[in-house]
């Protein structure tokens, strides 16, 4: 059984050395694939052999994001044996170009990019000084939005949505390298259904990330799951991140309270009270970022304030197409649903406030702001 799944490993990388090629429009001839019982060196280039050894400690213990970045590491040593016909083994100029064109980020482009201890590093504080007080102030804000007093609790959100707002409309101008981060969600499931993709424009619309649906592969299983990737400024990321988490809670939380209230199919149903949800609390962010937007300095009339934010942000533009090459938007499919449980969910979803909750403390914002 461990031989026939170490040969679909294979299988993978092989389908992932050609998409990285065709993603960098890197013309790369396949080189053999081999999979190695090494525990300190996670992959290496041959290039007598035109060999590239992964791991299988690596691909056993680390996820499946990590073993992609070993690939690229050893795919840039290719570059450099075979288009830039460099007999040098190192990591100097030609490795790091190479590593540019192929969209391999730091640590993993450092000599020690092949090194089990690069796996097992302290991420680096790519949080500057300024970034930190904004997420403690957030984290601040989201707890008293957690009030029994309605009218605090509203109140509460309002701030950190428009201290996230405010901060948002001169972040353009940081040229910081490490100011931009990037976080993926693993749904677990093999589809993102509308109400997930609803919330990801959430985030896009009103929390100031990129926010990519994509796919990764899981080893264990041999099966693809799909990701929701989160790319932005590295202290809007977490808060983002936290968002998703705790609309998907009050989703599944309100539903199981009001459900009772809605006949027929009950995917339909829940669905359509979902969307409802969902409609409801993009409403009320967009009725509170007008209320932040006093000098009109975002053109809400024609665009949200994170899109547009997304749009003016160059580094952030730069940190996307450098991860993404060829991103492709796609057009979302028409989705049935039952009238009486969406509008009854619209009212409801306004009354929706942001905060931390015991839950939140595991996946959400705490766990993301140490450090």
């Amino acid at each position: 059984m461990i031989d026939k799944l170490q040969q679909l490993w294979l299988g993978q990388m092989v389908r992932e050395f050609t998409d990285i090629c065709f993603q960098y429009q890197l013309n790369l001839q396949p080189p053999v694939l081999e999979l190695s019982g090494a525990t300190n060196q996670l992959g290496c280039w041959l290039p007598e052999q035109r060999a590239i050894r992964i791991s299988r400690h690596l691909i056993m213990e680390h996820p499946w994001d990590v073993v992609l970045m070993v690939l690229k590491h050893e795919m840039a040593h290719q570059v450099c044996s075979e288009l830039y016909v460099c007999h040098k083994t190192g990591h100097g100029k030609d490795f790091q170009q190479a590593c540019e064109m192929l969209g391999v980020p730091s640590p993993y482009n450092r000599s020690s990019g092949d090194l089990a201890g690069v796996v097992f590093q302290a991420p680096e504080d790519r949080q500057t000084a300024a970034g930190r007080r904004i997420i403690d102030r957030i984290s601040k804000l989201l707890a008293l939005a957690g009030s029994d007093n309605e009218h605090e609790a509203a109140l509460a959100m309002q701030r950190a949505t428009e201290f996230l707002h405010r901060h948002n409309l001169d972040q353009a101008t940081d040229v910081n390298p490490s100011a931009c981060t990037r976080l993926i969600i693993n749904t677990r499931s093999k589809q993102i259904p509308t109400f997930r993709r609803a919330i990801c424009a959430i985030l896009r619309d009103y929390f100031f990330v990129q926010v990519i649906c994509s796919s990764i592969y899981d080893p264990q299983t041999n099966n693809s799951f799909k990701t929701i990737e989160l790319l932005g400024r590295a202290e809007n990321v977490p808060v983002a991140e936290h968002c998703y988490h705790f609309l998907e809670q009050q989703l599944a939380g309100l539903w199981q309270k009001n459900r009772h209230k809605f006949q027929g199919n009950s995917r339909t149903a829940k669905n359509s009270y979902y969307l409802g949800l969902l409609h409801g609390f993009a409403e009320k962010m967009a009725t509170q970022a007008k209320k932040n937007d006093i000098n009109g300095q975002t053109s809400l009339k024609t665009s949200t304030p994170g899109a547009l934010a997304i749009i003016r942000d160059n580094q952030l533009q730069d940190f996307v197409s450098f991860h993404f090459p060829r991103l492709k938007k796609r057009s979302a499919r028409g989705v049935r649903i039952y009238s009486q449980p969406y509008d009854e969910a619209v009212s409801t979803g306004k009354t929706i406030v942001l905060h931390q909750s015991v839950a939140d403390k595991k996946d959400g914002i705490q766990g993301l702001l140490r450090g």
